[in-house]
């Protein structure tokens, strides 16, 4: 299990945090404090660090197999100063497949003892077309959203300027 923590190239089909996405300069401020966090992207952090929550052995704390919506609930308690962030938080993750053949990602996380930044993100990847079909090259799929072109390129800008 372990060399699979070290050598695992990316965090498919992972929970990823504490903070998904990028930190630029790998550092930050809340209530007047510096932090200074692991980068592992250039001088950025990426994903939580190279430890971040797709790295880490998560407890399974319930399962349900013999309902109508089967489910199970994984949680991982993160300490204070792990890849440099305050606090403790206690994080929970539950996936339910529906009657209706749905599957339901409910994440929470919950500060202990200090305020901390937190963004997890479901950071699945999947063939629509179903796993007899090709590969996912040609699938296209559109959000609607507030999110504009603009925006993603000048954050992506922002980031580039750190590294």
């Amino acid at each position: 299990m372990e060399s699979w923590l070290i050598l695992s190239s990316g965090p498919f089909g992972a929970i990823v945090g504490r903070v998904a996405n990028r930190i630029c300069g790998a550092a930050f401020t809340l209530n007047g404090t510096r932090y200074e966090l692991v980068a592992n992207d250039g001088k950025n952090m990426i994903h939580g660090g190279p430890r971040g929550f797709s790295r880490v052995i998560w407890k399974v704390k319930r399962h349900e197999q013999e309902s109508a919506n089967p489910s199970i609930q994984f949680s991982y308690h993160s300490f204070d100063d792990e890849g440099g962030f305050p606090g403790d938080i206690l994080v929970t993750v539950m996936y339910t497949l529906t009657g209706n053949k749905q599957l339901i990602v409910t994440m929470k996380a919950m500060a202990l003892n200090k305020p901390t930044p937190v963004n997890l993100a479901q950071h699945a990847f999947w063939n629509v077309g179903g796993h007899n079909s090709s590969d996912v090259l040609y699938h296209y799929i559109q959000i609607f959203g507030p999110v504009s072109h603009q925006w993603i390129a000048s954050l992506y800008q922002q980031v580039r300027l750190h590294q």
